[in-house]
């Protein structure tokens, strides 16, 4: 009978630290490279390839589970505080030589201003990290040449897809712009309960931080801001519809200026997150804290990255909402209620199932009392207080409106016959 042999076999940590020399040499060549000469730093190809060798060791370390060993969590840690700090700072980079060629509606000077400070905390942070780093490696007889560093070379482009999964098959050709202009006013709205229009005292935004801006919710943030740049970039960048409404260039310019702000702040974040509750290993913890401060961090992180991108989302509001009232023809109907039809979940989950379809505002409204008709639990709860209306008011999108009246003619899917013509996209529930 043949055994099946463990996949997991543990080594030494002797032999682990002989293979250290070789796996650690090409960023450890970058690292010599960037302490000799730290104004590499403001070179986005440098940054560019120290970021993608200290990736390459972070792999190798938590291949063999170097995070989860008491010798060698401080390196694993060190390393990827690396890759997460260059990221920041290529970001910030970014930004700072594309801000200049944003069509923007406000000044551009104060977050001109205020990337520096970003460059100089966080630069000063990394370099710091990659001391401890050469330091730590010594003992493992880690001692590689520096990297001969090409000062002008090209920073690689990332390929993605279109972040798309959450939208719907095109309605018209005005379908998109639309949509985006609903989501930006969504983003206000988020922004706006941040309360970030103002710089908060330093020893405040750990408790802001924790309540208000965590990675979990800068991640969010940043990623509803991605969706519309890419839905965007897809379909309006260079298209005639662009051509003929010039203005839209500014919403693309504010949505860039504050994505990248965005992807910096949730770097910091969750560096800060990281090294402030998810670590355990106190050596590693210290090793960190030893070198960086959290305070500065935390610092550039909200009152500069997400303040900024609160201040750049504000400032393209007007544009979000002129948007709607140019591609979107606003109308309101009344709908009178199917005779032995109740508002339980299936049928107000249509209902919500043709807001989204659309991706604009829609609102009904049961006896005076009104909600968002994309948001189920608001509808559920409406309909709890109000269970048994005689007709619900509905306004927004004539499009939307258009669909809710064949719904309700059908009987709001109680019926159980197949969807009437324009309302195939129905999802039905049984």
């Amino acid at each position: 009978m043949t055994q099946t042999r463990s996949r997991d076999v543990i080594i030494r940590e002797e032999e682990f630290g002989l293979l250290l020399p070789d796996a650690t040499r090409e960023f450890g060549s970058w690292t010599a490279a960037v302490l000799a000469e730290p104004e590499l730093l403001s070179l986005q190809p440098v940054l560019s390839q120290l970021g993608q060798r200290a990736h390459a060791l972070e792999t190798f370390l938590d291949d063999f589970g170097a995070r989860q060993n008491r010798s060698f969590v401080v390196l694993g840690e060190l390393v990827a505080s690396v890759r997460g700090l260059t990221a920041v700072i290529e970001s910030a980079l970014h930004l700072r030589s594309r801000l200049p060629r944003y069509q923007v509606l406000i000044d551009r000077a104060p977050l001109a201003h205020d990337l520096e400070r970003v460059l100089s905390a966080v630069g000063d942070s990394l370099l710091a990290i990659l001391q401890r780093y050469a330091v730590e490696t010594q003992r493992w007889r880690c001692d590689p040449e520096r990297a001969d560093v090409l000062r002008d070379g090209e920073v690689d482009q990332r390929r993605l897809l279109p972040r798309n999964l959450d939208e719907e098959d095109s309605v018209d050709e005005r379908h998109h712009i639309a949509e985006i202009g609903a989501r930006f006013l969504k983003v206000v709205e988020t922004s706006r309960s941040l309360d970030l229009g103002f710089v908060r005292p330093t020893d405040k935004l750990p408790d802001f931080v924790a309540t208000h801006a965590s990675e979990e919710r800068c991640r969010w943030y940043e990623s509803t801001v991605h969706s519309i740049q890419s839905i965007y970039d897809t379909y309006v960048l260079r298209t005639s519809l662009e051509r003929e409404h010039p203005w839209l260039q500014s919403l693309r310019g504010h949505v860039s200026a504050s994505l990248h702000l965005l992807e910096m702040a949730t770097g910091l974040v969750h560096f800060y997150e990281r090294h402030e509750n998810d670590i355990r290993h106190e050596a590693a913890r210290n090793a960190i804290s030893e070198v960086v401060s959290k305070q500065a961090i935390l610092d550039v992180a909200v009152n500069v990255c997400l303040r900024h991108a609160y201040l750049y989302v504000e400032g393209a509001s007007a544009t979000a909402t002129r948007i709607l009232n140019t591609f979107v023809r606003q109308a309101m109907v009344s709908l009178p209620m199917p005779a032995g039809v109740t508002l339980h979940a299936r049928p107000l989950a249509l209902i919500v199932q043709i807001a989204r379809h659309y991706g604009t505002p829609l609102e009904v409204s049961f006896d005076g009392e009104r909600c968002s008709a994309g948001s189920l639990m608001s509808l559920i709860m409406l309909g709890g207080r109000h269970p048994r209306p005689q007709v619900i008011q509905a306004r927004g999108d004539a499009r939307a409106l258009r669909d809710l009246e064949a719904l309700f003619a059908w009987d709001l899917g109680e019926n159980q016959r197949d969807p009437p013509p324009g309302l195939e996209y129905l999802k039905i529930r049984a």
